[in-house]
């Protein structure tokens, strides 16, 4: 898979830009605040719609304009165009090949990973982060998935509503039972499926981690499920639907009381997480800022693999001007993985961290205040 061009009118700083991209390496330099970012989050919401960046839509249309644009071709088993279009007056339209559709349908068109500054918070960072990692990365190459979470939230928001509402009438639990059955039921098959890609994730990760440790350290990644702390040796084992699905139901009834005090739902996948050990040690609590990295960096490039095993093709990898932040080891086996099989789009204010060899075999593009030179 890979984006052929790319198109921008009125988004962010950009007024109207259009470009042809390189298969392989594409190199963005430019000083900072010329737009390089922008770039790499047109990009983004091309592929899953919404920004990692912006709170609200308006604010990715250029300051003065009313509308903002951004088109791509993209080159899977067959060409096909994705676009959005935002307005400060009307909802935000997506298009595929031309035709307005839902989220839905339009995740999925254009598999992007992205690598920034924020990503090596990964480790260190909260709970909702890591379920947010897992989570794009199933979203892409799984509608059934996306559709499955897309239902479990909405709810987790409806049951929070009424547990609220509770708090004043008690009435209201009259309403409980059908939104715990739908809260059980969703709730199982997220689990599943993440615990699935966590395996998966895993193989790749520990395999891709030896190398870059030089085989001096063993990276494992853990699926932590929300009844771990209430039952830790339930948590250690592998479950089938049915199991889970009494885990579900015991827990529900654990935390009743403190749910209908709280006024908001205790229970289920948005309070799992995802853990990293190295050596046996806890790389959150014990790691030192290298090691963290390395784990990130690991476990980027197993996303890659892993949505390549699901789809047969690799995503497009956006690096959001990450070369800083590694060091001249991370950086060459970073590019030197990425070149011999993604399309990779990457932004940086200096050449340097590049070496000749792979510049020459990219497509070199200067960023100065919205324009591409």
């Amino acid at each position: 898979m890979r984006l052929e061009s790319l198109s921008l009118q009125d988004f962010r700083n950009y007024e109207q830009v259009s470009l042809e991209l390189h298969p392989g390496l594409n190199v963005f330099v430019g000083e900072n605040a010329q737009g390089k970012t922008n770039l790499l989050e047109a990009i983004y919401v091309l592929s899953l719609s919404k920004s990692y960046r912006a709170a609200h839509d308006q604010d990715l249309i250029r300051q003065g304009a009313l509308r903002a644009q951004v088109t791509g071709r993209v080159r899977k088993l067959a060409a096909l165009e994705v676009g959005f279009v935002l307005s400060h007056t009307d909802r935000k339209r997506l298009l595929v090949n031309g035709k307005t559709t839902t989220a839905h349908y339009f995740v999925g068109n254009l598999n992007t990973v992205l690598f920034s500054p924020d990503s090596l918070q990964l480790v260190k960072g909260s709970p909702s982060e890591r379920r947010r990692f897992l989570d794009i990365q199933i979203c892409q190459v799984d509608p059934v998935y996306r559709q499955t979470l897309l239902e479990y939230q909405r709810v987790v928001r409806q049951r929070n509503s009424l547990l609220k509402a509770a708090q004043e009438n008690r009435a209201q639990l009259s309403q409980l039972p059908a939104w715990d059955q739908q809260l059980v039921h969703l709730g199982t098959k997220v689990m599943l499926r993440r615990w699935a890609v966590v395996a998966r994730l895993q193989e790749h990760t520990m395999a891709i981690h030896g190398q870059i440790s030089r085989e001096q350290e063993e990276l494992k990644l853990v699926y932590h499920p929300f009844f771990a702390q209430s039952a830790p040796k339930q948590a250690q084992q592998d479950y089938g639907e049915e199991e889970l699905n009494d885990i579900f139901w015991q827990q529900l009834q654990f935390w009743r009381a403190e749910e209908l005090r709280r006024g908001y739902t205790l229970v289920g996948p948005q309070r799992d997480d995802l853990l990293f050990f190295v050596n046996g040690l806890d790389l959150k609590t014990f790691g030192s800022q290298g090691q963290q990295r390395s784990a990130v960096l690991a476990c980027i490039l197993a996303e890659l693999e892993l949505m390549y095993g699901e789809t047969g093709e690799y995503p497009v990898v956006l690096l959001d001007d990450v070369m800083s932040e590694l060091d001249q080891g991370r950086r060459l086996q970073l590019l030197t993985l990425l070149n011999a099989k993604a399309q990779t789009i990457v932004t940086t204010t200096s050449l340097a961290s590049f070496s000749q060899d792979l510049l020459q075999r990219a497509a070199v593009y200067t960023i100065q205040r919205g324009r591409i030179v």
